[in-house]
């Protein structure tokens, strides 16, 4: 089975690319940001002659990896088959699912298991305990990586990356402003990180979207490494006092714990 924190996280060094796979590459995230388009809508995004383009497309519905219906492309179902292959090999996602689902049932909230992916967060598995909040919010963010400085999980996953990793982060992602709660200076971000190794847990209080918390705490591989967190996600009126530092808080960590000690006893018994 797949390590996910390695998966999920080393890059590989510079190397020569094939200027037609990123260009491949880059048709396929387009049609993921617009989620349909026409070769006209596409030729304004794409830095290539419209009949080069016009092939690309047909290639890749040839392949299966785009469906076309009168003249508008779409990504193609080829894509769930492997997207579940890559996530069924990932311990993490075996071993930490149903975990997810009992804290979720406990809570009756959404829970999120997630892990870092190069700079950002991608959502593994989440399970939503019954109350239904921010339906098409929770799938925009399972469609594409989120930022890691703005989400309880996120800065669940920065808090025990070394330094050098932290400042690439920046580097790379920015301080994106989501709300007017968002930490946008380094400085204040570290100062929180640092909070958030000394309690075990971190807080979104508004910092992704206006008026919902999360409360996400990290979790340890068997090397120690961090290689995911989990979270609870609610309306500010749900989570609030007590509940939201105290009480869930303990629910959370103690979720994490537990997918823990089940990612030991696996490699110890040697699954």
């Amino acid at each position: 089975m797949i390590n996910e924190n390695q998966h999920m996280t080393e890059r590989e060094p510079p190397t020569r690319r094939i200027k037609s796979m990123q260009t491949a590459s880059e048709v396929l995230r387009e049609l993921q940001s617009q989620s349909e388009a026409t070769l006209s809508d596409l030729c304004g995004n794409i830095d290539v002659a419209k009949s080069t383009l016009h092939t690309y497309l047909q290639t890749l519905v040839a392949e299966g990896f785009i469906d076309k219906s009168d003249g508008v492309y779409r990504l193609g179902l080829r894509f769930i088959p492997l997207g579940e292959s890559v996530r069924n090999r990932i311990d993490l996602y075996q071993l930490g699912k149903e975990e997810v689902n009992r804290l979720a049932e406990e809570t009756n909230e959404w829970v999120h298991l997630a892990v870092a992916y190069r700079s950002r967060e991608v959502t593994l598995y989440e399970h939503n305990g019954g109350e239904t909040v921010a339906v098409d919010y929770q799938r925009r963010t399972r469609e594409s990586p989120q930022y890691l400085h703005c989400t309880a999980t996120g800065k669940a996953l920065l808090a025990y990356f070394n330094d050098n990793r932290v400042t690439e982060t920046i580097a790379t992602e920015g301080l994106v402003q989501q709300t007017e709660q968002t930490i946008t200076d380094p400085d204040e971000l570290r100062e929180e990180l640092e909070e958030i190794r000394e309690r075990g847990y971190a807080v979104n209080d508004e910092e992704e979207i206006r008026g919902m918390r999360s409360v996400g705490a990290p979790i340890q591989d068997v090397d120690g490494t961090v290689c995911g967190a989990i979270s609870v996600t609610a309306p500010k009126t749900r989570l609030s006092g007590d509940y939201l530092y105290n009480d869930l808080p303990e629910l959370v960590m103690e979720a994490a714990n537990i997918i823990e000690i089940n990612l030991e006893s696996a490699a110890a018994s040697g699954e």
